[in-house]
């Protein structure tokens, strides 16, 4: 739960060491409900480790996403930066 008491989603608070690290996201549905997680990571469970893994995959996922759109005829005219 949040400091409001209330959660924003996800599974229970409480996530076990067992639990495998996240996947890379693979499409843009997946990136989002990273991010979503990783804030409640954060919120609900303190834990910044796992937040900042999740995070990193999600700069990944948007990296390969602005070169493959930088590499598209259709952007050739945009800046990319």
């Amino acid at each position: 739960m949040s400091r409001h008491g209330t959660r924003l989603a996800g599974p229970s608070p409480a996530r076990h060491r067992s639990e495998a690290l996240p996947a890379p996201p693979h499409a843009r549905a997946d990136c989002l409900e990273q991010l979503l997680q990783a804030f409640c990571d954060i919120i609900d469970r303190d834990d910044i480790h796992q937040a900042a893994h999740r995070l990193a995959l999600v700069q990944e996922w948007l990296r390969n996403e602005a070169q493959a759109a930088a590499a598209d005829p259709i952007f050739a005219d945009l800046p990319v930066g």
